[in-house]
């Protein structure tokens, strides 16, 4: 019988390290695109859905069936949320703001979509609701200019 021997250490070139380094930052590139792609679409929704709330059509069909996307879109944006926290850019004061406004955001879809809230409190919290998505996606597009640079999406 032969016995394996123990395989020796792989030792890349300069040049080799170098193109990994390269398809590292483009994998990262590729992926946080994703990720603040996702969280626009997901931001738009919810920022949508506030403003005919807040602008007293909540009785309308358009409103009603932008209330049927607010919990999943609430639920992408805190999951893409998660996923930026892996690649570490909570350091960033954009970072910080989009994510204390994602924050208010997936608690105040949670309340409207459990209907805890009734009368003025509603409006108020529809209104707290459009401020925060607004306010998130402006932290967004000064997070993509950090992270991403002058190409961003």
């Amino acid at each position: 019988m032969i016995e394996p021997s123990p395989s020796l250490p792989v030792v890349l070139t300069h040049s080799q390290a170098a193109s990994l380094d390269i398809q590292k930052g483009a994998h990262r590139r590729a992926a946080l695109q994703a990720i603040m792609r996702q969280l626009t679409k997901s931001l738009t929704v919810l920022a949508s859905a506030a403003d005919m709330m807040v602008q007293g059509r909540a009785g309308s069909t358009v409103s009603q069936s932008f209330l049927i996307w607010l919990q999943p879109n609430a639920r992408q944006a805190e999951e893409a949320l998660h996923r930026l926290r892996e690649y570490r850019l909570t350091a960033s004061p954009a970072a910080t703001d989009l994510i204390q406004c994602l924050t208010v955001l997936v608690l105040a879809a949670d309340m409207i979509v459990q209907g805890q809230l009734r009368g003025d409190a509603s409006v108020e919290t529809y209104d707290l609701l459009r401020r925060n998505a607004d306010r998130a996606l402006k932290s967004l597009e000064e997070l993509k200019k950090e992270v991403l640079g002058s190409r961003a999406l």
